[in-house]
């Protein structure tokens, strides 16, 4: 007892306490760790030509990843932008392969080439792994909503989506929604069937609105099952544990002073140890400061990061001539009624209202709510094309004066045939649903309806209203369409920003010139205006000029598609090599937002600003 307590009592150095307490807080951890690296060498992955591809800080983000995923069955991957994400999953894709695990890779539709470069069953020229034979299965994020058809040159009909034992999700952020169908599929069919199915997700921001969020992607790991983390990592239930941590966050955030710092140390104090340890466990996350600060020597080697200027804004007249005035036309668009697109407010058929009436009962949400949340979403669509060009809002106005012109058309029809031709006309969506923003995530329509019979309508004063809302909104039309290029005061502020960029152009490291100018807007629309407006400017200061947009593509030079341009754009962040011409000047969409490296370019400029702050980010 005496030695005992000479061991326990005795006069210890400060510091050798401090070590020895990390030692026990870490000790499971750092024997995991040793004992991963010894897994490691003995399967000769250390010998593989992507682990010798990586940076110092990737190699010790794969080992965390791989201890993350035998320990957890999953991890979510969360380092910065621009960090190499894609390599340090192949890196992990090629360890498990190694332990004859099959991997499958869902990606998002745009992404499918980036991921099918290092398959060697393609071939391609350009693939830097050749050696490494990766032998993964590509498929999209919305091959999850198909049971028939190809998809890469897999037949989805016959797919076994439960056939594998690693499953890497780029872009997760994609999947945290858990009621939705492809999530729902995900769950069920690919990670829950078959053996064991360990998830690696990749993610810049996942979280985008709150951490519902952040849990509803931990779900895919633990398989939905709430206590999955009990005994690992002590934490009993992961619901109420988010729950509890969100409503943590949204007091703090409440409590911040505005435009003060903001205490952090605060906030993780308020979160908790359960909390912080849920988030360690399953989540592997640094910061390009992180690397700066932890691998000096590697970043002294390879070089720096390069540094963000502070953003340049201007704020240019949407209407030279100042003859229109934004708040009034906002003013405007909030009042349009659009009562094309809610027939359920005319519903005059006793069997269909008692039905409505059931619903809202049954579910506090029926159809006729759906249909004012979609007009809701019209009106704010109609402000954010107001804010991207004029030409984008005047297109938008044409297709839904349009789209009444079609609907007072069948109206007419109806009435005027006889009557077993009258009972049997019925609205299917091309009548009561808008054109679909694919470029813009949040506005998205459809779902389950239920279609009316114009019988069951009172199409009298459906028809009047019609006619009120087509008067109203050519009116608006004819206002905006007044705008001509003339007078577009955002159009001359971009050919400024454009020759400014072309004549005095940022330089490099080595002091060469970049001319390289990447313009984002929201719509396809204001898109493919720019890319006519700016054409003879672009001749002009020898500027090669590209754009892409979810379904189109146009360019000046070379290949007409949209991976094509993108090499051409960035022909060394893309491998392409520095033979050809390069495209100087790219016009995109959101769709290259995710996933893209484009680091030939060292100028973003954009155009409208996008309204969900992650997708600008």
């Amino acid at each position: 007892m005496l030695d005992a307590l000479e061991r326990i009592g005795g006069d210890y150095a400060p510091e050798a306490v401090y070590y020895k307490t990390l030692y026990e807080l870490f000790r499971k951890d750092i024997e995991a760790r040793l004992a991963e690296d010894a897994a490691v060498a003995a399967t000769g992955f250390t010998n593989s030509q992507i682990w010798n591809a990586l940076y110092e800080f990737q190699k010790d983000g794969t080992k965390s990843v791989i201890a993350k995923l035998r320990e957890h069955n999953g991890c979510i991957l969360a380092d910065s932008v621009g960090l190499g994400k894609t390599y340090t999953a192949l890196a992990v894709i090629k360890y498990f392969e190694l332990n004859n695990a099959r991997s499958l890779v869902l990606c998002p539709s745009k992404l499918r080439e980036n991921w099918s470069l290092y398959p060697a069953i393609f071939g391609h020229r350009q693939n830097p792994f050749l050696g490494d034979r990766f032998d993964y299965t590509v498929l999209t994020h919305t091959d999850l909503s198909r049971d028939f058809g190809l998809s890469g040159g897999v037949n989805l009909a016959n797919f076994n989506w439960g056939n594998y034992g690693l499953v890497v999700i780029d872009e997760s952020h994609n999947f945290r929604n858990d009621g939705g169908q492809r999530y729902r599929r995900l769950l069920d069919e690919v990670i829950k069937q078959g053996a064991t199915t360990k998830v690696l997700m990749l993610s810049a921001t996942p979280v985008n609105t709150s951490l519902t969020d952040l849990r509803n992607q931990i779900y895919l790991m633990t398989e939905g099952r709430e206590d999955s983390f009990r005994e690992s990592l002590g934490v009993g239930n992961i619901h109420s544990l988010m729950a509890a941590a969100q409503r943590v966050f949204k007091q703090w955030e409440t409590g911040q002073t505005k435009g003060g710092r903001r205490d952090k140390e605060q906030l993780l104090e308020q979160l908790g140890a359960d909390f912080l340890r849920l988030l360690d466990g399953v989540s592997t996350s640094r910061s390009r400061r992180q690397i700066e600060r932890f691998y000096a020597a590697e970043m002294e080697r390879v070089g720096s990061f390069p540094k963000h200027e502070k953003p340049d804004n201007h704020y240019p007249q949407t209407d030279l001539r100042s003859e229109l005035s934004y708040k009034e036309l906002a003013d405007r668009i909030g009042q349009f009624k659009l009562s094309v697109y809610q027939p359920s407010e005319y519903v005059t058929d006793p069997a269909r209202l008692q039905e409505l009436a059931e619903t809202r009962a049954r579910r506090n949400f029926n159809q006729q709510d759906s249909e004012r949340f979609l007009v809701g979403m019209m009106r704010t669509n109609f402000l954010k094309r107001l804010e991207s060009s004029a030409h984008s809002l005047t297109l938008t106005l044409e297709r839904t004066i349009g789209k009444i012109d079609g609907l007072l058309d069948k109206i007419d029809r109806y009435e005027n045939a006889g009557q077993l031709g009258a009972m049997a006309a019925s609205l299917d969506d091309a009548d009561v649903l808008p054109d679909a923003d694919e470029e813009d995530e949040e506005f998205s329509v459809g779902g389950r309806r239920q279609s009316y019979r114009l019988s069951e309508l009172d199409v009298a004063r459906w028809r009047d209203d019609l006619r009120q809302d087509k008067d109203t909104l050519d009116a608006v039309r004819q206002q905006v369409a007044a705008i001509t290029t003339e007078r577009d005061g955002k159009l001359r502020e971009i050919r400024q920003a454009i020759r400014d960029k072309a004549e005095n152009p940022t330089l490099d490291r080595d002091g060469n010139p970049n001319r390289k100018l990447l313009v984002f807007t929201t719509f396809k629309d204001t898109a493919n205006y720019l890319y006519r407006e700016l054409a003879n400017l672009a001749e002009e200061l020898g500027l090669n000029m590209a754009m892409v947009s979810g379904d189109e593509t146009r360019t000046a030079i070379g290949d007409n598609n949209f991976n094509a341009i993108l090499s051409n754009f960035a022909p060394i962040a893309r491998n392409r090599g520095g033979d050809g011409p390069g495209i100087d000047l790219l016009i995109a969409t959101d769709c290259i937002s995710e996933g893209q490296n484009l680091q030939d370019c060292d100028t973003v400029l954009n155009y409208d600003i996008h309204w969900n702050p992650v997708r600008l980010i």
